[in-house]
């Protein structure tokens, strides 16, 4: 067995892959070496064509074999029309074990359930959201599954870890030259910040799917055509109004409400809060709903930032258009505010995950953010957070950017004490996010400093205290947690349904079995 060092211990390989027990931030080392993007004739030939509008004209010349490793991005959400019916034709054509490496897949990708039982995905690289992480880690279906954060995953493309053999690439718009995007067309759902650095560069073959081709040439191209190999149109990719959906469309109670003002009253106290600074917002509605204190507070302290980045919403544009920052950075949009924004505003600029996230890059703009602001389903007494599985070790949702937005110079987790069980624990079920990476965990009744970072922290502690915020140990928040609702420990059988990867490559933990 072995162990990395937050005491997880694992087998010495997994699904194949040899265990790297994860050693620290400080220790992050590249752990492959960049591979080359593959430069080749396209299969595009005088006999064939470019565009396409049929599937299985499409596969004709494609003719995928089994095993191969297909990639989708997630920018639709829970609107998505591409996914389904690729991998049902797939199916007609009896591929199988098929290594599913889409950026995420949400519960309108639940009829893939069919197609894993049938043994058409062998494999799930991919975050997982809803009906099909719980079947996996319910072992109501069997197949390996690796889950990434966003960084993670754009450095594995990179570095060949995962080799993409076809990436299909949703696209709001196609001119005819084979230029893509995601501001136009009928159905347009904003950045294309998955696919730009990573699948549209690096996968063997790419195919641009889209039901809206323009006779003129693209005035924004976001991923040119000299990177595509053909054009599928259908009749529907999707539906954006539907991006908005899960924890993006959760409404907020009070006590996260209070849980917001207080992370912003954190940052202000911090004495980090100046002009220039540079913020994310998680995906959380509490993350989000924090930008609506910021906007307030920068307003009243006449403060103009640097960056927003990441994922999108309509509250990162109203910071935008009040004039509070310089630009944003999109490498998702998480509604339509932000869509229209991307498409109409020249300060709104999209970005690539890779360019956001991947930690070995030249200048990941994660790592030099000031404030990021996240939530979890569970905190434990080392910091290390969890936002993959519930308590009872249901495997609920993807790392998305969450390890990656840790890197912050202040990272703050933004959580309630309970919800049905306690959100503060002892261990958490699964560790999702390193403790060593996180400073602040903000609840409704006071705050905990992860002292232990540097010693800088005191200061940071003694600043908050002069300031009116409660801060308390982390032990004591627990405490507190488990004097609302009683803590709840997984019952979980021996085997390994998932393997939870460190952006840098090296292992954080695995996920077991539920027992029943």
């Amino acid at each position: 067995m072995a162990k990395n060092i937050l005491g997880r211990k694992f087998p010495s390989s997994v699904f194949g892959t040899k265990i790297r027990p994860y050693k620290g931030i400080h220790n992050s080392k590249i752990i492959g070496k960049k591979i080359c993007a593959p430069y080749q004739k396209n299969f595009v030939t005088r006999k064939t064509r470019r565009f396409y509008d049929s599937i299985d004209e499409l596969f004709t010349i494609l003719s995928p074999k089994n095993g191969i490793t297909i990639s989708f991005h997630h920018s639709l959400r829970e609107g998505d029309n591409i996914i389904l019916p690729i991998i049902n034709c797939m199916a007609s054509y009896n591929i199988k074990n098929i290594n599913l490496a889409s950026t995420a897949l949400f519960p309108a990708h639940a009829p893939l359930i069919e197609h894993i039982e049938s043994g058409v995905i062998g494999k799930i690289e991919s975050s997982m959201n809803g009906p099909i992480g719980h079947a996996v880690s319910k072992g109501e279906i069997e197949i390996p599954t690796v889950l990434r954060s966003h960084g993670g995953r754009a450095r594995a493309v990179q570095d060949g870890s995962l080799n993409i053999d076809i990436a299909f690439i949703g696209a709001s718009t196609a001119d005819y030259l084979g230029n893509l995007n995601g501001i136009d067309g009928k159905h347009n759902f904003g950045s294309l910040g998955y696919p730009l650095e990573t699948d549209s560069l690096y996968a063997k073959t790419v195919i641009g799917v889209t039901d809206t081709i323009s006779e003129s040439p693209l005035s924004r191209v976001s991923i040119p055509s000299s990177r595509v190999d053909a054009i599928l149109e259908v009749d529907n990719i999707g539906d954006p109004n539907k991006i908005a959906t899960g924890s993006l469309g959760r409404q907020i109670d009070e006590d996260r409400l209070k849980i917001a003002q207080t992370a912003v009253d954190v940052m202000w106290l911090s004495g980090f809060l100046v002009n220039g600074f540079n913020w994310q917002a998680g995906a959380g509605g509490t993350s989000i709903a924090s930008a609506i204190f910021l906007k307030e507070l920068m307003e009243d302290k006449n403060l103009k930032g640097g960056y927003i980045f990441g994922g999108i919403a309509k509250n990162s544009v109203e910071l935008l258009e009040a004039d509070l920052f310089n630009v944003i950075y999109d490498a998702q949009s998480f509604d339509l505010a932000a869509v229209n924004s991307l498409r109409d505003n020249p300060r709104h600029i999209e970005m690539s995950i890779d360019h956001a996230y991947n930690p070995f890059n030249k200048g990941c703009i994660a790592n030099n953010t000031d404030f990021s602001a996240l939530g979890a389903t569970e905190v434990d007494v080392n910091f290390n957070t969890n936002c993959n599985t519930f308590s009872n070790g249901l495997l609920n949702s993807g790392i998305g950017g969450h390890q990656d937005a840790a890197r912050a110079k202040i990272s703050m987790i933004l959580t309630p004490l309970a919800r049905k069980v306690p959100t503060i624990r002892s261990s958490v079920t699964t560790v999702s996010t390193p403790g060593d990476s996180v400073d602040i965990i903000i609840t409704e009744s006071g705050v905990a400093i992860n002292h232990q970072l540097t010693p800088k922290r005191e200061k940071l502690i003694k600043r908050l205290k002069e300031g009116g915020i409660a801060v308390r140990s982390i032990e004591q928040l627990k405490d507190e947690a488990e004097s609302l609702v009683a803590p709840a420990n997984a019952n979980l059988t021996e085997k390994i349904v998932s393997l939870v990867e460190y952006r840098d490559g090296t292992h954080l933990d695995v996920i077991y079995q539920m027992e029943n």
